[in-house]
């Protein structure tokens, strides 16, 4: 219970003195609070938002393991980049490259071949950056103007790319989806790449779908422009699908087994499974990083050499990384991707037993995630089925268009995460269910009443 004071002679309750006021929004308050009474306004401010284990729409970690937060809380203090004061962290920071470029069947046994990052949208721009600066430097090299750089990638990646073309100046190239396709190949992307493209990007695991662009048919291309004297190297951005593939189908060639692919991003706070924020660059090897782009420093006593775009940061969520992989291993990593894998696949069949959705079903890699429209002759839409879904429990479902020349079609998307189990996916199908009951009702003109919160706990 909240303490009480004495305020000109009577009793006053900390929540009649702080939870009747409005929350600070513009100006800092002119007097400081109880902790305990700071940490319950907050909280109950969070009381508002959605239930994380609740949302699939987000790629992003929801839920670590209790000794997994106690590694994030106590180090949460220590920052990263002060490798002169933190050397082990840093260590471990490069540990975990080497083993991310291990598992992408990397050549060698570089030290260092790629950097911790805030995210995979950190990574994205220091990949492509340096392949920016490489390309400028072969150009140079061959005196011939360095002056307009473009970037070829399809329409069905993650709008980072679109943005590291308009910072950093270079023309984006982007081919559109054929129509009934969701990811690229060779023939969409070869007509877009000349002597002025920097690299080629392609997808493995899609925000939109979960699937993968043809990297090896891009590869192949690749490979034979450069036996015509045109050499054009590919970045993967496997932000999502770094950390599934290598374990759901460790036969898929889509890493440094392919001999064009020179740098790999992955988010380690999606499939990683450490909360955000956590991205890694891994680089094919360390020629791929210009010595341009690396900053020596002396800073507190050391000679530091740095190649990031932010600075400080905390250590903690590269520890949890470190942590992640000692705790789980191969196989552990393995297990929970089947875990996701088969509660996504019975979600799936669930859903197959509705006739007002089509899913979206092949055999090729895809994230563990499900994909599903509305049928053109229902009397509803995705939009009314996600809303729906979210008014009679809380779900938070998206419902989106696909990108250019498939723009017309809206589908959802149910990421399958390894904390949603079966009994939550079961749940949600029974609420799929329940609710296209009441949409078709509603639409045929009967009163509905509103959803009513009942079963499954949840």
């Amino acid at each position: 219970m909240l303490d009480e004071r004495t305020e000109n002679g009577r009793e006053v309750n900390f929540a009649e003195r702080y939870f009747t006021e409005p929350a600070p929004v513009r100006e800092l308050p002119e007097h400081s609070r109880d902790p305990r009474v700071a940490r319950a306004l907050v909280e109950s401010e969070m009381l508002l938002d959605g239930d994380p284990a609740k949302n699939l729409a987000t790629f992003v970690t929801t839920f670590m393991e209790p000794e997994a937060q106690d590694v994030i809380a106590t180090n949460l203090h220590r920052n990263w980049i002060d490798h002169a004061e933190y050397p082990r962290t840093a260590e471990i920071a490069n540990r975990c490259v080497r083993m991310l470029h291990h598992l992408f069947h990397g050549p060698g046994e570089p030290e260092a071949p790629g950097t911790a990052t805030a995210g995979s949208s950190e990574a994205v721009m220091l990949g492509a950056l340096a392949m920016k600066w490489r390309w400028r430097n072969a150009r140079a090299a061959a005196g011939k103007p360095a002056d307009r750089p473009n970037l070829v990638y399809g329409a069905d990646v993650h709008v980072v790319w679109d943005k590291f073309c308009r910072y950093f100046d270079v023309e984006p190239r982007q081919a559109d989806l054929p129509r009934g396709q969701t990811t690229v190949g060779a023939e969409e992307l070869a007509p877009l790449i000349d002597e002025n493209t920097i690299g080629v990007v392609a997808v493995v695991g899609t925000t939109f779908t979960g699937e993968c662009d043809a990297v090896a048919q891009i590869d192949a291309h690749l490979r034979e422009l450069k036996g015509r004297g045109l050499d054009v190297p590919m970045h993967v951005d496997a932000a999502s699908g770094g950390f599934v593939f290598p374990f759901s189908h460790p036969d898929f060639d889509w890493d440094f087994r392919l001999e064009s692919v020179k740098s790999i991003n992955v988010s380690g706070h999606k499939f990683g499974l450490v909360y955000p924020g956590v991205g890694w660059l891994v680089f094919r090897d360390e020629e791929q990083l210009p010595e341009q782009l690396v900053f020596y420093e002396d800073y507190l006593g050391e000679r530091d050499a740095t190649f990031t775009l932010n600075f400080s940061g905390s250590s903690a969520f590269i520890l949890a990384q470190y942590y992640n992989f000692v705790r789980f291993g191969r196989q552990g990593y393995a297990s929970l991707v089947r875990t996701m894998d088969k509660n996504a696949a019975a979600l799936a069949d669930r859903l197959r037993a509705e006739d007002a959705l089509e899913l979206f079903d092949d055999d090729e890699p895809r994230l563990p995630l499900v994909i599903s429209r509305v049928r053109e002759d229902e009397p509803f839409t995705a939009t009314d089925l996600v809303g729906e879904l979210a008014q009679r429990r809380g779900w938070m479902v998206p419902a989106y268009m696909l990108p250019p020349q498939n723009d017309d079609q809206q589908i959802m998307r149910m990421l399958v995460k390894v904390n949603q189990t079966r009994e939550l996916a079961d749940a949600l199908a029974d609420d799929v269910s329940a609710s296209i009951a009441d949409l078709r009702r509603r639409a045929a003109g009967h009163r509905v009443p509103g959803p009513v919160h009942s079963g499954h706990g949840y």
